[in-house]
């Protein structure tokens, strides 16, 4: 979505409100997780001592499988995007020149990649169905949530047999 801000910086404004959403996609390459219903973000740009800041609030819900069941899952995500905005009037040799900041050349600001972006970026490294969730047995593949199994033998790897001597039972 692109923001037209001419009058805000050439106005004396002190904010710039910022609204909208983004169409929702597949994130992995196999599509195994996926953005449900819109992106929404609602957010602000503020001018502080010459400066500009850019504060989104972003809220997306994605569709994937439990890590450990492998249930369909649904999550709600919501993330801050903050980054500081520079007005590039050609010095592209500063030395502020990096990926921390948001340059603009003209007057028109892009956010539809720094939001997915700061949606990849935030994305939970484990999504689960729920927090109690016991998987999947590892020998039978029976789903330990809604039943139980009889593999769940204490087998101890015979090269490791020897270490139990270490700890004797009382």
């Amino acid at each position: 979505m692109i923001f037209d801000l001419s009058t805000f910086l050439a106005n004396k404004d002190s904010t710039f409100h910022l609204e909208g959403e983004l169409e929702s996609r597949a994130l992995a390459k196999e599509g195994n997780i996926r953005v449900i219903d819109p992106i929404k973000f609602i957010g602000d740009i503020f001018k502080v001592d010459g400066e500009y800041e850019l504060q989104v609030n972003i809220y997306y819900s994605i569709n994937t499988d439990c890590n450990r069941c492998l249930k369909p899952t649904t999550v709600k995500i919501e993330t801050v995007l903050s980054e500081k905005i520079i007005i590039d009037k050609g010095n592209t040799n500063s030395d502020k020149y990096d990926e921390e900041y948001i340059y603009l050349q003209d007057s028109l600001l892009n956010l539809d990649d720094y939001i997915w972006s700061q949606v990849v970026i935030s994305l939970p490294m484990k999504i689960l169905c729920s927090d109690n969730c016991k998987g999947l047995c590892p020998r039978c593949g029976i789903d330990l949530n809604t039943q139980s199994c009889d593999c769940m033998e204490n087998t101890i790897d015979p090269r490791l047999e020897k270490l139990k001597e270490l700890f004797p039972k009382e």
